[in-house]
C-alpha cells in the first residue's frame, strides 16, 4: 500500500506518526489507530536478555534483532477520529491514513508493519539530506535522494514492481539499439529501484540476465519480471518452473 500522509510534511517525516485504517464505509465510524516511532537509535532487544532467556528464544533471535521502527500496540485500537486528531495536534503527530481493511486482526497487524517499514525508509531518507557537523564545526552535506528515490519511497511493492517493469522495457530497447551508454545508465537505475524492493526479487540477477544481446536477454527479462509478479501476488505454483526456465536461459 502507498503511504498517504494526512498530516506532516510527506517529504520530512517527523519520525513519530498516529496510523490509522478505516474498517467501516460510515463517515463517523470510529478508526483503527497506532502509534509509529521510529527510533533514532537501532535497537537489538537480544542485547539486553540474560544469556538463560535467549537460548530459550533462539528461533526469535533474527526477528528481535535490530529493531529500528515499531508500530505500538502492533494491532491497532479502536479511536474515534475525533480524538485521533485531538492528539495529533496536541503532539504534533504526524497522521497516516492505511485506507480501507475487512477489520480481521491479521491483516490489521500486517498492514500496520507495512505501513510502519514505508514510514521508516520515509524517514531515513530525509534525515540523510539533514548537514551534520564533523569536529572543526563546518557542515557536511550528505548526498540528497534524487527525485526518483522520492518518488520510489511512496510506491507500495507492486508499484516499484511497475517501475522495474518500464526500465526494464527501456532497457531492453537500449541493448537492442547497441546505445551501450544509456543501456548503462538504466541497469544503474534498476539497481538502485532494486534497493527498495527484498532480496527475494533478485533485481540485480534480473538486470545481469536483461543486458545480454539478442533474445537470451529479452527472455531473461520478461522471465524474472514475470517472476516478480508472481512472488508479489504470493501466486507460488509457477514459481519452480520460472526459476527452471531462468536457469536454462542463464545457462547458454
Amino acid at each position: 500500500m502507498a503511504l498517504r500522509f494526512e498530516r506532516g510534511d510527506p517529504s520530512r517525516p517527523s519520525g513519530h506518526a498516529l496510523l490509522f485504517f478505516r474498517t467501516g464505509s460510515s463517515p463517523g465510524a470510529d478508526l483503527h489507530v497506532t502509534y509509529v516511532v521510529v527510533l533514532p537509535v537501532v535497537v537489538n532487544p537480544m542485547k539486553y536478555l540474560p544469556p538463560a532467556f535467549a537460548s530459550q528464544i533462539g528461533g526469535l533471535v533474527g526477528a528481535m534483532s535490530n529493531l529500528d521502527a515499531v508500530p505500538l500496540p502492533p494491532i491497532p485500537e479502536r479511536i474515534s477520529r475525533d480524538e485521533l486528531w485531538r492528539l495529533a495536534t496536541y503532539r504534533n503527530d504526524d497522521v497516516l491514513d492505511g485506507g480501507m481493511l475487512d477489520g480481521s486482526v491479521e491483516r490489521l497487524m500486517t498492514a500496520a508493519q507495512e505501513v510502519t517499514q514505508q514510514y521508516a525508509e520515509a524517514y531515513r531518507l530525509s534525515l540523510a539530506r539533514v548537514p551534520i557537523s564533523v569536529d572543526d564545526g563546518g557542515p557536511v552535506e550528505l548526498e540528497a535522494p534524487d527525485d526518483d528515490t522520492l518518488r520510489w519511497v511512496f510506491l507500495d511493492e507492486r508499484g516499484r514492481i511497475d517501475e522495474l517493469t518500464k526500465l526494464t522495457g527501456r532497457l531492453r530497447d537500449a541493448v537492442d539499439a547497441g546505445d551501450v551508454l544509456h543501456a548503462g545508465e538504466l541497469a544503474m537505475m534498476m539497481r538502485r529501484l532494486g534497493a527498495h524492493l527484498p532480496e527475494k526479487y533478485r533485481v540485480a540477477e534480473m538486470v545481469a540476465g536483461a543486458v545480454r544481446v539478442g533474445a537470451v536477454g529479452s527472455t531473461l527479462a520478461q522471465l524474472y519480471l514475470d517472476r516478480c509478479y508472481k512472488l508479489c501476488s504470493e501466486a507460488y505454483e509457477d514459481l519452480g518452473r520460472i526459476d527452471r526456465e531462468i536457469l536454462r536461459f542463464e545457462s547458454m
